[in-house]
Parts: structure tokens; C-alpha cells; sequence
């Protein structure tokens, strides 16, 4: 039997499948927020700490959704066999930096060696000190008066006690 997929399609799929699995390296959730948003501005998360031993340098991973579409605009994109929910034109740009208070670190995105924007989301692994307290600051861009939801998450290999989710 022959199958139905060419050497390429599998190969263009694997950064969007390896992003989706990432996360069960990570199981533990160790920041979740959503925020309405319209317009253009800033969100600031105020200081955290990860759930790392103090001293200890490890990856945790970090998830941003900007869900800029609502239910009555639901598109897909196809590429293989990720189907991905598609950017409607009221999205302009999101940036973000995640930086340690004390100055010694910063993640800034979009740059040249972060992963990009997925449809509506961006995932990437960072390097954090468990000693370290961090802020992550949002600067986002819509074109529309209409509520937009971005949810912010952040993951830890490390177990730690759970969060509470989100009210929406």
C-alpha cells in the first residue's frame, strides 16, 4: 500500500509537531493568566519566581495564544497534518520580553533564534535560574475595538503546587 504523504510534507510538519509536543516534557504549570484585551498596549505580569531549585539553571517553557478570532470568523489553514486556526486581519504584532529583575537575563520575541508565531501561538524553551525572580512584559497590536483574549502560560519539568485556572 502506498502512502499517501510525500517525504516533504512530513518533513515541513515536524516544527509545528515537535512545538505541540514539547509541552509533555514540561507537565508542571507554573503561570497561567489571560487577559481581555483591545487595541494596542502593554500587559506587564508582575514578578514570579519558577518552581526550580534555588542555584539551579533549567529550561522551562514558556506559551503565549493571541487569540484574535471569534466564533463567528473560525478559519483553517492546512499545511499536511497540522491544521492550524488562521490570523484574521485584526491581529498587527506581538512582542514580548521575559527578563530576570535583577538585569542578568533577557528573552526577548521575536528574534532570530526564537521559534515563530504558529497561527494564533508561540511557544519557546528558556533557561531560567530557580534563584531568580522574573517579569514578563507583552506589547501587543490589534486593529479592532473587539476583546481579544491572550493567554500567557509557563511550564517546568520541576513538581510544584498547582495553580488555579483562569476564570475565562
Amino acid at each position: 500500500m502506498n502512502c499517501p504523504f510525500k517525504p516533504m510534507d512530513i518533513v515541513i510538519s515536524l516544527p509545528a509537531f515537535d512545538g505541540m509536543t514539547s509541552v509533555f516534557g514540561f507537565p508542571y504549570q507554573f503561570l497561567a493568566q489571560n487577559f481581555g484585551v483591545s487595541g494596542g498596549g502593554i500587559i506587564e505580569i508582575p514578578a514570579f519566581k519558577t518552581p526550580l531549585p534555588s542555584g539551579s539553571t533549567k529550561e522551562c517553557l514558556i506559551a503565549i495564544t493571541i487569540q484574535n478570532h471569534s466564533k463567528d470568523n473560525f478559519q483553517f489553514k492546512t499545511r499536511s497534518l497540522i491544521i492550524f486556526a488562521a490570523l484574521d486581519s485584526s491581529f498587527v504584532s506581538m512582542n514580548y520580553t521575559v527578563a530576570s529583575t535583577d538585569g542578568s537575563y533577557s528573552y526577548k520575541f521575536p528574534r532570530n533564534d526564537s521559534k515563530p508565531l504558529y497561527a494564533t501561538g508561540q511557544s519557546d524553551v528558556l533557561y531560567l535560574k530557580g534563584s531568580l525572580s522574573y517579569k514578563w512584559t507583552i506589547d501587543y497590536d490589534y486593529n479592532t475595538a473587539a476583546t481579544q483574549i491572550i493567554e500567557c502560560r509557563m511550564y517546568s519539568s520541576d513538581y510544584h503546587d498547582f495553580l488555579p485556572l483562569p476564570d475565562f
